[in-house]
């Protein structure tokens, strides 16, 4: 094993619950024992391979029984390029189709993960699409694009769950904000937008400053919104979270393709926070 993996492998035991749908339940149970809610996901993106795609659909499926049969309070989150928008807009929404109404009878909702720029319009349009037959679902939207305002209100007309997050993958400036400044602006000012709006907000991130934000608006208007971190990152804030009230989220990966995701976690700048996550639980 390279160097490479073996830090990936050390950093990845911390946010990843391991490699299968039991693994996560187990995660997850913790989790609820914490008095918060679970957002569990698949690992894998850009599949192209149809067997691959429709074990993705298998695996969600048993995960959700599994959510139901252990009583797990929480959701699942699903990537659009691994249930088969690589290969076509209809295959995702099929297999998105059949994962949403499946949980919508367990009584779960489905979160669609934020992906890279190719993918953003007909993911939307597949969601917007979905949020005329099914409530339950909603989508991951990145502050550091442009268009991302845009997209939540558009999201927020169809009533559809919107959670708010910075972003994990890089865009060139025309599309993009590129320092951390413009990125926390844009997220402060869309999550004040969706407010006023009253919609159905997560606001996903580690960022004391957003954070205290969301709570201050929450007085503000009268509305609750639902907060979410990574797990194994900011536990202690979590809590703290959890405690006062909040309804708090710990967004749980699994699956054995583990390193890519954990090297652009890295590279989006949450090595730090996870290094001082270790010493703080």
């Amino acid at each position: 094993m390279s160097v490479l993996n073996e830090i990936g492998s050390l950093f990845a035991r911390q946010w990843i619950a391991g490699t299968t749908e039991r693994d996560a339940i187990n995660a997850a149970l913790q989790i609820n024992s914490q008095g918060k809610s679970a957002i569990l996901n698949y690992l894998g993106e850009n599949f192209t391979d149809r067997k691959r795609i429709d074990n993705s659909v298998r695996i969600y499926f048993d995960l959700l029984d599994l959510m139901r049969q252990k009583k797990i309070k929480g959701s699942i989150s699903i990537k659009p390029s691994q249930l088969g928008l690589h290969v076509s807009q209809g295959l995702f929404y099929e297999n998105y189709l059949k994962i949403v109404e499946h949980a919508h009878k367990l009584g779960y909702n489905v979160w669609v993960d934020a992906e890279e720029y190719e993918y953003i319009e007909p993911t939307h349009r597949a969601v917007v699409r979905m949020l005329a037959r099914h409530k339950n679902t909603g989508i991951g939207i990145q502050t550091r694009l442009r268009r991302s305002s845009r997209d939540a209100q558009r999201i927020a007309r169809s009533n559809g769950l919107i959670r708010l997050v910075k972003g994990a993958y890089n865009e060139p400036k025309p599309r993009a904000y590129t320092n951390r400044e413009e990125i926390q602006e844009n997220y402060a000012a869309i999550m004040e937008l969706l407010f006023r709006k009253r919609a159905r907000v997560m606001v996903a991130t580690h960022d004391d400053t957003l954070i205290l934000k969301a709570l201050s608006l929450q007085k503000r208007y009268k509305h609750k919104v639902m907060f979410a971190m990574l797990r194994g990152i900011r536990g202690n804030l979590a809590n703290k979270l959890a405690e006062q009230g909040e309804d708090v989220h710990i967004y749980v990966p699994f699956g054995e393709e583990w390193f890519e995701y954990s090297l652009r976690r890295m590279q989006e700048g949450h090595i730090t926070l996870l290094i001082r996550s270790m010493f703080q639980q």
